[in-house]
This record gives structure tokens, C-alpha cells and sequence, in this order.
């Protein structure tokens, strides 16, 4: 009888550190180290929030305002505005400063933060995120070179556990997947 009761602690036990290294891992992967006009932040640094990841950059002439436009709107509607934060990561590193970024971000969605990762850091989220980007060099143009990137949000837990990525950007897509998101 002893040992049927030391199996069952061990395989508790066992269970118990697997999902504890699961999800540390699963935070890992989508961690990230940035600037931002809050101080160097990660993943973790937004503890009582929910998170909205999203790539893009300021100079974006319409994917980017239209994402945070309906992403706004969204958690507008659903009252959900102190309760989640929206990561703006910009592609963009030469032209993207963070005081202007931060205040494009926030000029959509007011409980948003602009991150900005070092050339290095940045290739290594984005291929972790399985997100894409490409500097397009645009010949006899005023802007010199597009970004040219997916347009996929990432969802976030409160803890910074990776909840799930949307790539179908339709305000009922997201509508329900924040709901999903938020019911814990």
C-alpha cells in the first residue's frame, strides 16, 4: 500500500513540474527583451493586463491603422480598456523612434505601449512569433523604402502565456477570441 502511495505522489509530483516547465517555456518562446518609453520591458512586464502583440510601424500607409482601429474599437465596445494592454513592435528601426512610435500607438488605443528591439533581438521574435517582414526599397519615392509584414495579433494570458494567434482580422474574429481570451 506504501509504495501504490508514493507512485501516485511521484506521478503528482512529476505532473506537477512538467506543467511548471511547460508553461515557463511557453512564456519563453514569445518572450522578448525591448525598449520602450516605459524602460526595458519583456513579456512579463505587463502582469495585470492581457496583451495584444502586434508588428508593424508608424510609416504603414494602411494595414497598420486599420488593425489598431479595429482592435481599438473592439476593446472599446467590450469595455475591456483597462484590462488590456496592445504591444506595438515596430518593424522599422531606422525610422521608428519610441517617443513617436508610443504616440502613434496611443493615438489609436490609449493603453498601448510601442516596443523596439535591437536588429538581433527583433529577427529572433519575429521568426519565434512565425511572423514575417521585408524591407522593400521603393525607387524614386519620398519614403525610400516600405516595410513590407504579416498582419497577425498575438493573444496574451495576464501571466504572459501565449493564448493564440489571429490572422483573421475581422472585428467578429476578434471580438470572440477576446472574449475567449478574457474569461479566466
Amino acid at each position: 500500500m506504501k509504495r501504490l502511495i508514493y507512485a501516485i505522489l511521484l506521478i503528482i509530483l512529476a505532473f506537477g513540474a512538467y506543467n511548471l516547465v511547460d508553461n515557463r517555456l511557453k512564456i519563453a518562446k514569445y518572450d522578448f527583451d525591448a525598449n520602450s518609453t516605459l524602460g526595458n520591458v519583456n513579456i512579463t512586464s505587463f502582469k495585470d493586463e492581457y496583451k495584444i502583440l502586434y508588428f508593424g510601424y508608424t510609416f504603414c500607409p494602411d494595414i497598420c491603422p486599420s488593425t489598431l482601429t479595429i482592435l481599438s474599437s473592439v476593446i472599446d465596445e467590450m469595455k475591456l480598456n483597462n484590462d488590456i494592454k496592445i504591444l506595438f513592435v515596430t518593424l522599422d528601426l531606422q525610422r521608428d523612434k519610441e517617443k513617436e512610435c508610443d504616440e502613434f500607438a496611443k493615438y489609436f488605443y490609449s493603453n498601448s505601449v510601442c516596443l523596439k528591439m535591437k536588429d538581433d533581438e527583433l529577427k529572433k521574435v519575429v521568426k519565434n512569433y512565425n511572423a514575417k517582414y521585408a524591407i522593400v526599397n521603393l525607387q524614386n519615392s519620398a519614403m525610400d523604402y516600405s516595410v513590407a509584414h504579416s498582419s497577425s495579433v498575438y493573444l496574451f494570458k495576464r501571466n504572459g502565456k501565449f493564448y493564440k494567434e489571429i490572422s483573421n482580422l475581422t472585428k467578429d474574429e476578434i471580438k470572440k477570441e477576446i472574449l475567449e481570451l478574457t474569461k479566466d
